[in-house]
C-alpha cells in the first residue's frame, strides 16, 4: 500500500478550511487531511469504519484553557471527512475514567454528551475512550484487511508476531467502548517500544505525535503485512466442478429478480458477482469458507450474523419477509444477493461481503483455519444501541 500524502494537497486542504475554522490550529487540519487519506483506502475504513483523534489545548468561551480530544464522530465516512466532523471532548474528564472498573453504555453516552466542548449534535465515536487513554497526541484506528487475514485464524497472534516481531502488540477481542480502551492502553504500557496494537477480529491502532508520521506508520504496517502473507504455504481452493461466468450469473439473476422484488415490502437488492466471488462459491471448499460467522464487529450490522446459503432451483427461490432474512444470500449459480434499506445500503452490504470473503479465502489459501469472533460479541454488536447510529439497517 502506497502513501497518498502529497504536500501540495495537504497545503491546499489546509488553505481550503482554515478560514472556516480559523480558531483551529493547523495540526488539527493536518489530522483531518490524514483522516481523509485513510478513508481513501476502502480496505482500511470501509463505510464509516475506523476513527482518528488529536489532542490539544483549547480556549473555552470563558477564556479558560482546557485539554481537549478531537475525535471522529460515530459513523462519519473517513473518505469525505471534514474538520467539523471532529467532536471536541473534555480530555481531562475522559482520562479520569481510566481508574474505573466498568462503564456501561447508557452512562457513557450521557457523560460523553455532558463533556462535549463543541456545540453540535454529533455522537462521538464509541471508541473515544481508547483515543483518550492512549497518551499520544495522534491516534489512528483502522480495520485493515491485510491485518485481519493474519490474525483472524487459529494461532493468529503467533503469525502476527512472526511478521512484526515486537513492533506490534496483539490482544484478544474486547467489547468496544470501555473494555476496548482499557485493553489497548494496558497493551501499550506492557509492550514498551511497540508501534501499535492489533486487536484480533477488529483492527489496528497506531499513535504518535505528528499526523503525517502516524498516517505513514499505518501504511508501513499494512504494506509489511501485504508482503508477508503471500510468502506463507499456499493451497488453492478446489476448482469449481462447473464454472459460472459473470454473464451466466446475470442471466440467472434476471430469472429471480422480479420474484424477489414482488415480495419485498421495502428495501433494495444488488448483485455481487465478480469472477473471484463466483469462483469461490462454486468451489467444493466454498460453502465452508463462506458460511463462517462475521470477521469484525461492523459486519453483523450489515450482513447479519452469517450469510445465507441457498442452492435450490433458481426458478422458485423462496424469499421470506425482508426484515427476517440475512442481508446477503449466496447462490452458486447467481452470486451473492445483497440487501439494504435502499440501493446505497445494499451496495454497502456488498462491499462488506466482498471484503469478508476475500479475507476468509486468504486465510484458507495460506494454510490457516479461520477463527470466528465469539457469538456473544456478534450478538452484542448487532443489537447494541450505541452502534445503531452507524447504519440504517436496524
Amino acid at each position: 500500500m502506497l502513501s497518498r500524502w502529497i504536500e501540495a494537497d495537504e497545503l491546499n486542504f489546509i488553505k481550503q478550511y482554515e478560514n472556516a475554522h480559523n480558531k483551529l490550529e493547523k495540526e488539527v487540519l493536518r489530522q483531518a487531511y490524514a483522516t481523509r487519506l485513510l478513508g481513501a483506502e476502502n480496505d482500511l475504513t470501509m463505510h464509516g469504519g475506523g476513527n482518528t483523534s488529536f489532542k490539544t489545548v483549547i480556549t473555552c468561551k470563558d477564556g479558560s484553557q482546557k485539554r481537549a480530544l478531537f475525535v471522529k464522530a460515530s459513523g462519519t465516512p473517513l473518505s469525505s471527512f471534514l474538520p467539523e466532523h471532529f467532536v471536541v471532548m473534555d480530555l481531562g474528564f475522559l482520562e479520569g475514567l481510566k481508574s474505573l472498573n466498568n462503564f456501561d453504555d447508557d452512562t457513557m453516552a450521557r457523560e460523553f454528551k455532558n463533556h462535549q466542548l463543541s456545540n453540535d449534535d454529533l455522537l462521538p465515536s464509541i471508541e473515544s475512550l481508547m483515543h483518550a487513554f492512549i497518551p499520544a497526541r495522534i491516534v489512528d484506528h483502522t480495520h485493515p484487511a491485510a491485518i485481519l487475514k493474519i490474525v483472524n485464524r487459529i494461532d493468529g497472534g503467533e503469525l502476527l508476531k512472526e511478521c512484526f516481531g515486537n513492533e506490534l502488540a496483539v490482544i484478544p477481542y474486547a467489547r468496544m467502548g470501555f473494555d476496548l480502551a482499557k485493553a489497548v492502553f494496558e497493551a501499550s504500557q506492557k509492550n514498551a517500544g511497540c508501534k501499535g496494537v492489533v486487536m484480533r477480529h477488529h483492527g489496528l491502532i497506531v499513535w504518535g505525535e505528528d499526523p503525517r508520521a502516524v498516517y505513514e506508520r499505518t501504511i508501513s504496517v499494512i504494506t509489511k503485512a501485504e508482503d508477508f502473507l503471500p510468502r506463507k504455504i499456499f493451497r488453492s481452493i478446489a476448482p469449481p466442478e462447473v464454472g459460472i461466468s459473470v454473464d451466466v450469473s446475470i442471466q440467472n439473476y434476471e430469472k429471480v429478480k422480479l420474484f424477489i422484488k414482488e415480495r419485498l415490502t421495502h428495501g433494495a437488492f444488488t448483485l455481487l458477482n465478480p469472477p473471484d466471488i463466483l469462483e469461490l462459491i462454486n468451489s467444493s471448499d466454498g460453502k465452508a469458507i463462506v458460511c463462517d460467522p462475521p470477521l469484525t464487529p461492523d459486519y453483523p450490522m450489515y450482513a447479519r450474523i452469517s450469510l445465507q446459503w441457498a442452492d435450490g432451483d433458481i426458478n422458485s427461490v423462496p424469499v421470506p419477509a425482508a426484515d427476517t432474512f440475512p442481508r446477503a444470500v449466496v447462490h452458486p449459480k447467481i452470486g451473492v444477493l445483497c440487501y439494504g434499506a435502499d440501493e446505497s445500503s445494499a451496495k454497502k452490504t456488498a462491499d462488506f461481503v466482498h471484503q469478508a470473503l476475500s479475507i476468509r479465502r486468504a486465510v484458507f489459501e495460506t494454510g490457516g483455519t479461520y477463527e470466528s469472533l465469539a457469538a456473544e460479541f456478534i450478538l452484542d454488536m448487532q443489537y447494541r444501541g450505541y452502534q445503531q447510529s452507524k447504519t440504517h439497517l436496524k
